[in-house]
């Protein structure tokens, strides 16, 4: 090996064989580094793609639930069916044995998207037909906004053995500009 030209070749394929150990000493961190970078990159989209199942899944009940919920909302009839409804509260009213009562009503308000139809109902009763009536009031399937709501004792000494007084100013809401609509009279009876 004292042949210059061997000496040559041999040190060449040391310092070949040295490079690439050094370059793979260099490269590998970097390859790995690489590799756990996108392996890193998979395991978030798996992540997401299960999030985003779940995502949907809560979307969709979500949207169940407001679907339900929209059935509960009062409707905003047409015309004002205010005649009916004067009537079923009349007769809500004397079913429920409150013959000391009054209705009164003002001018239709336009309230801007809606219109409405103040109505002042004053009555005496005990406590159960004035719930009654608040109940059946809240029940009706119209929008009917209450304005305000006045409850006095006959006798301060004794309140839960007295009639109650009591004014309750409401609105009656309608949209004359929305379609036609089905809305049916509520029965004074069914909300027993």
């Amino acid at each position: 090996m004292n042949n210059p030209a061997q000496l040559k070749v041999v040190g060449g394929w040391v310092l070949l064989v040295l490079i690439g150990l050094i370059s793979m000493a260099w490269l590998q961190p970097r390859m790995v580094n690489e590799a756990s970078a996108e392996l890193d990159g998979l395991q978030l989209r798996l992540a997401r793609a299960e999030d985003g199942a779940a995502e949907i899944r809560a979307l969709v009940d979500e949207l169940s639930g407001i679907q339900d919920s929209t059935q509960s909302i009062k409707q905003v009839p047409r015309d004002s069916q205010f005649a009916r409804l004067m009537q079923d509260l009349a007769v809500r009213l004397t079913a429920l044995g409150i013959e000391d009562h009054e209705i009164t009503t003002g001018g239709s308000v336009n309230l801007g998207p809606a219109d409405s139809i103040p109505m002042k109902i004053s009555m005496t009763s005990g406590f159960p037909g004035v719930y009654e009536t608040i109940v059946w009031v809240e029940s009706l399937p119209r929008l009917i906004r209450v304005q305000r709501l006045l409850i006095e004792t006959k006798d301060k000494d004794n309140p839960w053995e007295s009639d109650i007084k009591v004014e309750i100013t409401l609105d009656a809401v309608f949209d004359p500009s929305a379609p036609l609509s089905n809305l049916a009279s509520v029965d004074p009876e069914a909300s027993r």
